[in-house]
């Protein structure tokens, strides 16, 4: 998913943004297929460097969190962005959440050029494929152990077997006591292990894309007059009414950011998530906000260049009906959105993983009191 193209200059005004939609992969999303998912576990990009449990820790719990989405967001300009991917991981208890969300999130930002030591390069499609894997020999390497929890790196094993992997030694007892590797432990598994250990991460999804309508703002306007007809007709009525003790404003408070948030997803309801990176020298594009309040007052710059950086994508509440996750629990996860800034000119890396920047809102009461409910969750199996 990725709307940066040099080749294909589109104006400003005609700008239009990239919805994602989670669905059932037809193949297997490894890493050499470039995958834009949410869940599962992370499909390196770079295969010989990884992150480690300590580089995604949850700062409330301690505990490792788990890949949320990754988006493979390739760009023609810098070179060393030829290939490019974003990870966002997550803590899967919203109680995490709930206590300070700003320590229960993390985004990194990966990129290769087009000639690296993994990959062969793209060629023309009038060349011949046969040929263009005959001239690439990748690099010989000795490739992370991974956790078999969560994917990251595992830097700690069994002490019985020592063939299986874990990031931490939270996963490692997960494993043990939930996954069924106290019984197996030494033994070839069963299916039914993998399912257990794949539990323990959000559920997969391919996140595939398509540009949304340009027509969406002008039926997004026709609704939005309506909507407010409608509710400019329940604080008249409202206020006719006497009431004993009746407070001083009786209307209808409405949260005008919230209204067209709910409008634009009407026309879409099933996006999960919003890509609105543009060319460098566009202006950059504005997120669509749950809410009037709770945003950001200042981006901090990335922290590799000093640059700016600026909104990406935004992932939506209704991810939450496609990560495998409780809706009914105490501490089940919500938000109203997500939203991803990264930095401006994609600067070089020095390192392999470089932090970028989130931000969380959450719906407002107004929003909720407008007849606005956030989009629905469906019960998890």
């Amino acid at each position: 998913m990725h709307a940066h193209n040099s080749h294909e200059h589109d104006e400003p005004e005609s700008w239009v943004s990239q919805l994602g939609y989670a669905e059932d992969p037809e193949t297997p999303l490894t890493a050499d297929t470039f995958p834009s998912k949410s869940g599962g576990r992370p499909a390196w990009m770079n295969p010989e460097h990884v992150l480690s449990a300590e580089q995604v820790t949850c700062g409330n719990c301690d505990q490792p969190m788990v890949l949320l989405v990754q988006l493979y967001t390739p760009e023609d300009q810098p070179s060393e962005a030829f290939h490019r991917t974003v990870y966002v991981f997550c803590c899967k208890k919203g109680s995490c959440i709930k206590k300070d969300w700003t320590k229960s999130f993390k985004v990194f930002r990966s990129q290769l050029p087009r000639e690296n030591p993994y990959w062969p390069p793209p060629g023309d499609e009038s060349e011949d494929e046969d040929a263009m894997d005959t001239d690439f020999t990748p690099k010989q390497f000795k490739a992370p152990t991974l956790c078999v929890i969560c994917g990251l790196a595992g830097t700690k094993q069994c002490g019985r077997c020592h063939s299986t992997h874990y990031c931490s030694r939270a996963h490692q007892l997960a494993d043990w006591n939930e996954c069924k590797h106290k019984m197996f432990c030494g033994k070839t598994s069963d299916e039914s292990v993998d399912r257990l250990r794949k539990a323990q991460v959000f559920g997969e999804k391919e996140i595939v894309s398509e540009a949304e309508g340009r027509e969406v703002e002008k039926l997004e306007e026709e609704k939005y007059r309506k909507k407010i007809q409608e509710a400019g007709t329940v604080e008249e009525e409202e206020d006719d009414v006497e009431y004993d003790d009746a407070p001083v404003d009786s209307k209808v408070s409405v949260d005008d950011t919230f209204l067209q948030f709910q409008l634009r997803l009407e026309l879409n309801p099933d996006q999960v998530l919003r890509y609105d990176r543009v060319e460098y020298d566009m202006p950059d594009r504005e997120p669509l906000w749950v809410q009037k309040d709770q945003k950001p007052s200042n981006i901090p710059a990335c922290e590799k260049c000093g640059g700016v950086r600026t909104f990406e994508f935004q992932i939506l509440s209704t991810i939450l009906n496609f990560l495998a996750v409780s809706h009914t629990s105490e501490d089940s996860l919500d938000w109203g959105s997500l939203y991803v800034y990264t930095c401006k000119h994609n600067c070089a890396l020095t390192d392999v993983f470089t932090p970028e920047y989130i931000w969380k809102q959450d719906f407002s009461a107004d929003g909720m009191r407008l007849g606005g409910e956030a989009p629905p969750k469906k019960s998890s199996a």
